[in-house]
């Protein structure tokens, strides 16, 4: 698992590097659960995401943005993913979290400055939140 996290007025941005285009989306959502994380473990969820779209990218952002629905409306933390299957046509998960006070620092993901690429073994990914 590696991630970062890089300084922005108003956004913040997340670059990730992983060995696979699995563990890329796996590895955001666990980036954005740090960010929403509360104080608090309460009733453990399990949450079935589905996102459709072709481009890795455009998917990233979309899944991004499914998460930051739930904390918004569910009160979910996301922590991890039973499950990532990703296809020509979208992706489809199974969100493990739990119902908490998350951070709503987060308003959507964006597409500026997106990009989801291979690199060198594995892939490289950056997206940025608008907060």
């Amino acid at each position: 698992m590696s991630y970062r996290w890089a300084e922005h007025t108003a956004e913040v941005q997340i670059d990730i590097d992983a060995e696979t285009e699995e563990e890329m989306f796996r590895d955001a959502l666990r980036a954005l659960g740090e960010l929403l994380a509360d104080c608090a473990d309460g009733e453990q969820v399990w949450r079935e995401v589905a996102v459709d779209g072709k481009k890795r990218a455009a998917l990233l952002v979309g899944w991004l943005d499914e998460l930051v629905f739930l904390a918004q409306t569910e009160d979910l933390v996301p922590g991890d993913t039973e499950h990532v299957e990703l296809s020509d046509r979208g992706l489809a998960a199974t969100v493990r979290g739990h119902c908490g006070s998350p951070r709503h620092v987060v308003e959507a993901a964006t597409h500026h400055r997106l990009r989801f690429e291979r690199s060198g073994s594995g892939f490289r990914a950056t997206a940025v939140l608008d907060v």
